[in-house]
């Protein structure tokens, strides 16, 4: 049977299996369900965001499913009430003074199941006629236009009580950052129903400029006072700013150590002109042993890990944070999803992490940490069917990694930048095979300047806003290594709210490598001819640490891991007997791996909308090119995959899976025969797609 059917086989008995296991509820007895619910009438507000503020509801997937994956929804008419006064309260928020709500209609649908329809009359909307704002002319010309920049509220807008505060409030902050800490902003409306308009006017007193008064710290107990008053970095006498005590609280959060932060300010004795302080902390556990362990079953590998871990938070005073880490794991050499052999070799692997970090070093917000790593994993490609498993040859490695820099949030903890020095060795060796000419130890010695321009709304499921991160890398010269090149990879986020539910999310990276001691084969006959060439071999490792490469679940998901872009033989991986020095379209698949390329783009387009409880799902279109040309953008090639995707919310985020269609004729523009230069990336079920399992968004 072949691989793919049994893989497809196992999938559907499990799935079988666990609906089997399910036991359906049975409904209320004597009670009507909600089979659906529709407001009629609502054109000026969204009628979704209007159904949204009802309790009645109706169900969130196909009526056959209550009872198995969600409860039934009981039809109430005492709830029906309320929700009928909550829509009539909501319209007159948003400037619908004459909205009248009706009696809601029932409709039977089923023996047990209505339709219920709520019939929404807006009415005439009230229009803003003037808005004025009083009380600025005693403070700084610049406070005063930044006060006036933050109103978004125009004449001949409509009045929306909601915006109305919004703008009192974001006044009152700006009058904050400036330093008066004791101003009010009063606010009203004149609302005028015979001709629908509405007069609203911002009183502004702004008191006197303040300073900070006495700041205490209240609740330490482990943790010494100095470090955390020297992170907080509000200091008696200084001058005001509601953006710096905002900062202080989200700097103390960050560090780690406590779980509660809470910051009070007392402004009951505006007459004085201080604000005192007072800082309430709750320390968290400051040791923590952690042991688990974890599975991996994808294209590459079948594995398994335990986990042990130690973290101090407060490792020899001063809030220092000591972790260290091991993973030891196995592989089960060549079983993996599409090919679903007998083991027929363990290869082992481990991963130690440790790391030190300490806050407050040099100055108050800034942290200074020391990392290192020791690893021994297999370099693992996919298995085409007909590759002999016992001919691959599997280079293993031992990895050493070594890492020191700083770290500084600046701008209210949007921007973050992180220059550090690096250094990573790899020792080669082989789990199966023979150790091929040339395969030498790659040391890589880099300074990186890291940054980050983070302006979402949540870290972990972002709906708004956009993100920017760039990082920059110089190895060798004269920071030794056998490698010297110049590495650049910028990245850009966006995500748009489309409707309460609905996000649109991008992304757009591209990547430029500039080598200058290696890569001189890489781009000739040679490379292709003669692969196992020591002086081909030498260039192909080092590229393997440095080059770029697209496809897999956080890339290009119609492909499989590391599978746009060139391909060809990899001289120090051609399987034992093999003839690899033959032209791409003779090669036999044994020899085909992603060589990696020197210069690379990818874009993104999701949109992710919920379905039903923690499960949601998203449509995307990924794009991607990877060239071995300095500085080559071929957007004549563009691997466009479409593709559907499902998460489910964990506690450590989304679990996702992702399908990713190879449109064929959109992966490249013109008569370019793509396979010539990239191989065959493979097929699910016979359709060329990608399934990918990962934990996290795509991005």
């Amino acid at each position: 049977m072949p691989a793919s059917r049994a893989g497809a086989l196992a999938f559907a008995a499990v799935l079988a299996v666990a609906l089997a296991g399910c036991i359906k509820r049975g409904a209320p007895a004597g009670r009507d369900l909600v089979a659906d619910v529709d407001v009629v009438g609502a054109s000026a507000l969204d009628a979704d965001t209007v159904e949204d503020r009802l309790a009645t509801r109706p169900p969130p997937w196909p009526r056959s499913l209550e009872g198995l994956l969600y409860d039934y929804e009981v039809f109430n008419d005492t709830v029906l009430t309320r929700d009928l006064e909550r829509v009539e309260r909501y319209y007159r928020r948003k400037g619908f003074y004459e909205a009248k709500v009706r009696a809601a209609r029932i409709h039977r649908v089923d023996p047990r199941h209505v339709r219920v329809e709520i019939v929404v009359d807006e009415g005439p909307v009230v229009e803003i006629r003037r808005a004025d704002v009083n009380g600025l002319a005693n403070l700084p010309f610049d406070v005063a236009a930044r006060a006036l920049s933050v109103i978004t509220l125009d004449p001949g807008d409509r009045f929306d009580e909601d915006e109305f505060e919004k703008n009192a409030k974001a006044i009152s902050h700006v009058l904050g950052d400036a330093g008066y800490a004791f101003a009010e902003v009063k606010h009203r409306a004149k609302v005028d129903l015979a001709t629908h308009t509405a007069d609203v006017t911002f009183e502004v007193q702004e008191g006197q400029v303040a300073r900070y008064g006495r700041v205490r710290i209240v609740g330490l107990q482990s943790i010494p006072e100095d470090p955390v008053r020297a992170v907080l970095g509000l200091e008696e006498g200084a001058a005001y700013s509601r953006t710096d005590v905002v900062d202080a609280q989200e700097a103390l959060q960050n560090l780690g150590v406590f779980a509660s932060v809470e910051v009070r300010q007392d402004k009951a004795n505006p007459q004085n002109g201080e604000v005192p302080i007072t800082v309430i902390v709750r320390e968290a556990s400051l040791r923590t042993l952690r042991v688990g362990g974890g599975a991996r079953f994808d294209v590459l590998r079948l594995s398994n890990h335990v986990r042990v871990g130690w973290e101090h938070r407060n490792f020899l005073g001063g809030m220092r944070r000591f972790n260290i880490e091991a993973r030891p794991g196995v592989t089960y050499f060549p079983t993996r999803i599409g090919r679903f052999d007998t083991p027929t070799r363990l290869l082992p692997e481990n991963r130690v992490h440790t790391e030190l970090r300490q806050p407050s070093f040099l100055e108050g917000r800034l942290t200074g940490f020391i990392s290192g790593d020791y690893s021994i994993y297999p370099l693992l490609y996919p298995l085409p069917d007909s590759v002999d498993p016992e001919k691959e040859r599997v280079i293993g490695y031992h990895e050493i990694k070594a890492a020191t820099g700083v770290e500084r949030a600046f701008f209210g903890h949007h921007l973050f930048v992180t220059p550090s020095l690096n250094w990573q060795a790899n020792f080669p060796f082989t789990y199966q095979g023979g150790k091929p000419d040339g395969l030498d130890a790659v040391r890589v010695s880099f300074p990186e300047l890291y940054a980050i321009l983070d302006f979402r709304d949540d870290r972990i499921e972002p709906k708004e806003g956009f993100y920017l991160a760039n990082s920059v890398q110089v190895a060798g010269y004269v920071f030794g290594g056998t490698v010297s090149d110049f590495r650049l990879r910028p990245e850009f986020r966006g995500f748009l709210p489309m409707s309460k539910h609905v996000t649109l999310a991008t992304r757009l990276t591209t990547g430029f490598l500039f080598p200058s001691d290696y890569g001189e084969t890489l781009t000739s006959a040679q490379a292709a001819n003669d692969p196992t060439n020591p002086a081909v071999v030498r260039d192909q490792h080092k590229l393997l640490f440095r080059a770029f490469y697209s496809g897999g679940p956080s890339s290009n998901r119609g492909y499989p891991y590391r599978g746009v872009g060139p391909h060809g033989p990899v001289g120090f991986l051609v399987p034992t007997g093999e003839d690899c020095g033959r032209p791409l379209d003779q090669l036999p698949a044994a020899c085909i791996r992603p060589l990696g390329g020197l210069t690379l783009w990818e874009a993104s387009l999701e949109v992710r909308f919920p379905v039903i409880g923690p499960l949601y799902a998203a449509t995307f279109l990924d794009a991607s090119d990877v060239t071995r040309r300095v500085g080559e953008i071929r957007f004549d090639v563009p691997h466009i995959s479409p593709g559907l995707g499902l998460r489910y919310r964990t506690p450590v985020g989304p679990l996702r899976v992702d399908a990713g269609y190879r449109t064929p004729w959109l992966q490249q523009i013109g008569e370019e025969d793509l396979e010539r230069q990239e191989g065959n990336p493979g097929t699910v079920f016979g359709l060329p797609m990608a399934i990918h399992i990962a934990l996290g968004e795509s991005f």
